[in-house]
């Protein structure tokens, strides 16, 4: 995908562990979004999967070590295409929080 970037606001919090075909939620096959405020990245660490906007219908095959930004409340989900490992890591927008 384009150079995406998180904006530099942003604090991490946290990481889903690393799944495989097998172990990825079925959640993330599904139409989902991330709360507001919430940011996440999706690291492909081996194999391809689709990376579905539904806001946009906008599809991209995602080949590792590609990597996606998901942006808060944008409707999304994934479907696979065969064997993967993949990754997320959330960020919070910071709001001056200390």
């Amino acid at each position: 995908m384009e150079n995406q970037k998180l904006p530099p606001s942003l604090t991490a919090k946290g990481s889903t562990p690393v799944f495989c075909e097998d172990t990825l939620p079925a959640a993330l096959l599904a139409e989902h979004a991330l709360a507001p405020g919430r940011w996440g990245k999706l690291h492909l660490l081996a194999g391809h999967a689709w990376f579905i906007n539904l806001a946009t219908a906008e599809e991209h095959l995602l080949e590792a070590p590609d990597s996606v930004i998901i942006e808060p409340e944008a409707p999304h989900k994934l479907r696979l295409d065969g064997a993967l490992r993949c990754r997320i890591d959330f960020y919070k927008e910071s709001l001056g929080e200390a």
